[in-house]
């Protein structure tokens, strides 16, 4: 079977997550980061007062919720912050990660940050990594770094219905309103997935045998990876022999040794298995901005990737979102926020009128994006190629 290629990995369902078993498979790449002081728990706000009234009922017909993960590098510390409040619901879970470029500093601010947030604090659904590890997205470490935050927020909370990985130069171009009333009634087991059979061009077979080593998952400090001289015979066929749970950890491990294989995983995990198969939506819902892009070219995606100008992210803000500057994104959930409130000659920070976190009210464009995702999951069809050899 040729491998799929992923253009960009944007939703997958939770029911095939926790069936892949993540944890698992994570540390089967994550023993080495346990080395150099890899945290295997997410820390952040502690918080033994929690609002109960915050927590998500999930009764049918009420939305689903999201889990988000926003991982960044050095310097990125107020990138993320921009998008955590951006993409913020009480309804979903967030995890944050500042890798190992970003300084112990970076990483304690960014806690700090989410802890003295009162909205954060009372809902208590963000989680910070504190103790970091080199991501490079090209190479193993990146595919670790996804399935381990994947492991993460199922062991923080299993409730969650999709997993959406955010990189600090993405930015939602709907609000979490419009994005959970087009999700409330998909089929869980959905996966928004791009495909692209590429890969039995030359260049591609080329890329699947050439043997690459990722340093970043064995040192602290994030390395580029590098290119072995020998090649290794590409796969024409994968087979489960001892059960399913074996296929993943043996995929997984092959894919340690290819470039980007972030662009191939999941696609192909998916087409090597008939409970996977026939549950992948071909959109990954994301606009990969170029040069001089405007807003109204970005039509009904959810998310768009960057980089971002100030400018632009300005414009979503003041057109789209809706959101002032350091507030979140105002919802159903939010009936009023008055930013920095003065009380007793001290400036507090904002405070809220919460409403109603089960429900949502959707504009126009999420209605638009609800009748579209309903329409592209009624019409969707195996996309993963029919076993060949070569």
């Amino acid at each position: 079977m040729k491998l799929p290629k992923l253009q960009s990995l944007i939703v997958l369902s939770n029911t095939h997550l926790k069936f892949l078993g993540l944890v698992t498979l994570s540390l089967l790449l994550g023993a080495s980061y346990f080395q150099h002081g890899y945290s295997d728990g997410a820390t952040g706000v502690p918080n033994t007062n929690r609002n109960r009234g915050m927590v998500p009922s999930k009764r049918p017909g009420e939305p689903p919720v999201l889990a988000y993960w926003i991982h960044g590098s050095r310097g990125d510390g107020q990138r993320i912050r921009r998008v955590l409040k951006a993409a913020y619901h009480p309804r979903n879970q967030y995890l944050l990660l500042l890798d190992a470029a970003s300084s112990s500093d970076e990483r304690t601010d960014l806690a700090l940050y989410v802890q003295s947030d009162p909205v954060f604090s009372a809902v208590d659904n963000v989680n910070v990594i504190g103790r970091s590890y080199a991501v490079n997205r090209m190479g193993g470490s990146g595919l670790a770094a996804l399935l381990h935050a994947a492991a993460l927020l199922l062991k923080i909370n299993t409730k969650w219905d999709w997993f959406i990985a955010l990189a600090a130069s993405d930015y939602p171009l709907m609000t979490q309103d419009d994005i959970l009333h087009a999700f409330t009634f998909l089929p869980k087991d959905l996966n928004f997935v791009h495909f692209a059979n590429t890969t039995s061009s030359d260049d591609e077979g080329e890329r699947v045998k050439q043997v690459v080593v990722d340093p970043s998952l064995y040192d602290r400090e994030r390395s580029p990876i590098f290119y072995a001289k020998e090649t290794r015979n590409a796969p024409n066929t994968f087979k489960i022999f001892a059960g399913w749970d074996n296929f993943p950890r043996k995929l997984l491990m092959y894919m340690t040794n290819i470039a980007s294989p972030l662009e191939f995983y999941f696609q192909t995990v998916i087409c090597n298995s008939p409970s996977f198969q026939n549950t992948t939506v071909d959109n990954d819902l994301r606009y990969v901005m170029s040069r001089n892009d405007s807003l109204s070219e970005m039509g009904e995606k959810m998310i768009v990737a960057g980089p971002l100008d100030d400018a632009l992210l300005q414009e979503i803000d003041n057109n789209v979102l809706n959101r002032s500057a350091n507030g979140v994104v105002p919802g159903k959930w939010c009936l009023e926020q008055k930013p920095n409130v003065t009380r007793n000659d001290d400036v507090v920070k904002d405070e809220w009128k919460w409403g109603d976190i089960n429900s949502v009210e959707a504009s126009p464009r999420g209605v638009k994006l609800g009748l579209t995702l309903s329409r592209l999951a009624s019409e969707r069809v195996d996309v993963c190629p029919s076993p060949s050899t070569s």
